[in-house]
């Protein structure tokens, strides 16, 4: 569960919220991400958010998380994550898309405590990581790969050019730059 949690929020531009819940208890199937939200087509699978922070009038967005063919695929992730779900147990569709071993809606607290102790396990610093850093990452990921600002915005779901703040430049980065700027 974590780890698909992790790979389709980096790669769907997740807000921690969107794929967690505050509460156990405070689980709602009309708000709240449910195994119906997902759908699988041939190349892709479709992650219906009912509710986003740039959605105001709760229309609901649609995520593409297509087929990488690539060691870490968000797509063949999820597929087999939803069929360790049903052998795990029975499943309708408007249970949780993430569980706990327990069976208990993922909440927000609960991923982000695993995160960082799988961070402490690998050796990082996990108190520069918080809900965000899945949409940071991708969005610096996006930036160094030289992804087009509009599509950057796009997949990040940004309304305004406020992703910029979201890319982080390496020292590294800026020193490439100005070396590209010095052969001009």
């Amino acid at each position: 569960m974590l780890r698909t949690a992790c790979i389709v929020a980096f790669y769907g531009f997740l807000r921690c919220g969107e794929f967690t819940v505050s509460k156990a208890a405070q689980f709602d199937p009309d708000i709240n991400l449910c195994i119906e939200d997902v759908v699988f087509h041939t190349d892709l699978v479709v992650l219906k958010l009912k509710q986003s922070k740039t959605d105001p009038f709760r229309k609901g967005i649609n995520i593409q998380l297509h087929k990488l063919g690539q060691l870490i695929c968000p797509y063949k992730t999820l597929l087999e994550y939803i069929q360790v779900r049903k052998e795990f147990s029975p499943i309708n569709q408007t249970d949780p898309l993430f569980i706990t071993i327990d069976k208990k809606p993922l909440e927000r607290q609960y991923f982000l405590t695993c995160i960082k102790k799988v961070l402490d396990i690998c050796g990082f610093n996990s108190s520069h990581y918080n809900g965000h850093s899945f949409r940071i990452g991708a969005a610096t990921s996006a930036g160094k790969a030289k992804i087009e600002d509009h599509l950057i915005k796009t997949l990040g779901r940004w309304s305004s050019d406020s992703y910029i703040r979201y890319i982080r430049v390496t020292p590294a980065s800026i020193k490439s730059a100005q070396n590209r700027l010095g052969r001009i």
